[in-house]
């Protein structure tokens, strides 16, 4: 398998609430202004040619993935349940289907750092707005960057 894997974790959002939804937990103002002066300081780090963008549904990831395909002048997303379940053998077979890849996938922890766990190996905090980009050759698979708006 060949190819570029972009996770992003979703920006900050309102903190969860008891007998609430969730599912519909929106970025804060402050995580959205966060990540897109983070997008526009590390933009030119993305190439952005063929990038296909999914997203979990959850509101959240939407919003960030809505940030990122606007600030990047990207098409729009594609929403992937297993983004929000975090189900890493439904993303492998769905990059499997498509030779060469470059896909950023928008999601949640503690599902981002534990992927890049599987697929690298490296143990690594995943900040809310961070993008690790896993580079995928072969049977060689590595973590080449990761970027944090804490960074």
């Amino acid at each position: 398998m060949k190819g570029e894997l972009l996770l992003i974790r979703h920006g900050k959002a309102g903190s969860a609430e008891p007998n609430k939804n969730d599912f519909y937990r929106p970025l804060t103002e402050k995580g959205r202004a966060e990540f897109t002066t983070f997008l526009q300081t590390i933009q030119s780090q993305i190439a952005t040619e063929g990038l296909e963008v999914w997203t979990s549904p959850l509101t959240r990831a939407k919003q960030t993935a809505a940030l990122f395909t606007t600030e990047l002048e990207l098409p729009t997303y594609a929403e992937k349940v297993f983004l929000a379940d975090g189900n890493l053998e439904a993303c492998l077979n769905a990059l499997k289907m498509k030779p060469n890849f470059r896909v950023a996938c928008v999601g949640h922890e503690p599902f981002m750092s534990m992927w890049v766990h599987e697929l690298t190996g490296v143990r690594t905090p995943f900040h809310k707005g961070a993008m690790m980009r896993i580079v995928f050759d072969g049977a060689d698979v590595k973590l080449d960057w990761k970027q944090s708006p804490k960074s």
